[in-house]
């Protein structure tokens, strides 16, 4: 059996959740890990499934190490973090934080290693991201990726995302003022109001609640990465959903009215499907869902380690939702004033739903 799989994307599935199948094969499953990864959070989860003592020897030992040396990274990361707010702290300005931030902050002490995180994301009021940028120099980072004032295509109000860094650390800052993604979630005051207000080494941070980070994971991953046309898996943020979603009371059909119906549902509606199918979520199965979401989970499922047929898919993708087009766009439909710098944008973007699939991603 290859690696690329999808009965081996379902042992690797189980295994991150504790279950590990009868004749699991470990070497696909940490090579699916390690491209997916997932190596610290299989290495937490074996470590407190009942089949533990099962595991080879050298198993065990590369996970062990793997995990030792992630939570040495988040350690050092999650130190970062607690810098980066208390400097923020100081010009008044109390950050959001998402993704891998968010659940480090949430897990407990001796899961610090359960999770790789490529950066610290952090949120900031649309007015505040230049005050932010500034407090962050004044703290030795550098700006590495930035596009100013206005750069939001559409809206003088929001910022593109700010790449901060510093020689010395172990990841960067990405510094935000909203979520790529439909329109309506735009106003970064719905995050702040389904946060909760928490001390971090005397500051205040704010961490989303499980069902506004299950939100943003879904925005992040369906509409900024363009994994719904794409057919892409991203399994650690899949997992994540699953955890958020068992510490949390999830209200699903809430959750799916936040999307309109169409392109922005349907995209959603994949997504949680997937994480269901992964990682038998509870209450998804009791939900009625469209044909075309259905499609493209069997469509996940098929393409796995058929790399040729992602263009063909994702060209069919497309025209499934040609009735869509006005909501496609990443940014939430705003367009340059310019019809030139527009048209230019939009063929940008139409080329970079067919890029090399990034790292993590299946």
């Amino acid at each position: 059996m290859k690696r690329h799989s999808y009965a081996n994307l379902l042992a690797l599935a189980a295994c991150l959740d504790g279950r590990p199948p009868a004749g699991v094969d470990w070497d696909n499953v940490i090579a699916l890990a390690n491209e997916s990864l997932t190596v610290p959070s299989l290495a937490v989860a074996m470590g407190k499934s009942a089949g533990a003592n099962d595991l080879p020897d050298d198993v065990r030992q590369y996970l062990s190490v793997i995990h030792e040396r992630n939570a040495e990274r988040n350690r050092r990361l999650m130190a970062q973090a607690t810098e980066a707010v208390t400097c923020l702290n100081r010009i008044g300005i109390e950050p959001l934080v998402m993704k891998g931030a968010a659940i480090l902050l949430g897990e407990p002490r001796d899961d610090v290693g359960a999770r790789i995180l490529t950066d610290l994301d952090i949120l900031v009021r649309p007015a505040d991201v230049e005050a932010s940028i500034g407090a962050l120099q004044g703290i030795g980072y550098e700006v590495r990726l930035t596009a100013g004032r206005g750069s939001w295509p559409g809206n003088p109000r929001f910022h593109l995302p700010t790449v901060l860094e510093r020689p010395t650390d172990a990841g960067s800052i990405d510094l935000q003022c909203r979520p790529r993604g439909p329109a309506s979630f735009s106003d970064i005051e719905w995050l702040y109001g389904n946060s909760r207000r928490i001390a971090l080494d005397g500051g205040y941070v704010h961490v989303p609640s499980p069902f506004a980070q299950i939100v943003f994971l879904i925005l992040h991953d369906q509409f900024q990465d363009g994994d719904y046309w794409r057919g892409l898996i991203d399994l650690r943020h899949l997992l994540d959903m699953a955890k958020l979603a068992r510490a949390g009371d999830i209200d699903w059909q809430a959750l799916r009215s936040l999307f309109a119906p169409g392109y922005e549902r349907n995209a959603a509606d994949t997504q949680i499907l997937t994480a269901q199918a992964l990682f038998g979520i509870d209450r998804i199965s009791d939900l009625s869902f469209g044909r075309l979401p259905r499609l493209q989970l069997a469509r996940r499922r098929l393409q796995i380690g058929r790399d040729s047929l992602a263009v063909p898919f994702t060209l069919f993708t497309l025209l499934t939702e040609i009735a869509h087009y006005a909501s496609w766009d990443r940014f939430g439909g705003e367009p340059y004033p310019s019809r030139r710098l527009e048209a230019k944008r939009k063929l940008r973007e139409l080329w970079r739903i067919f890029r090399p699939k990034p790292l993590g991603k299946l």
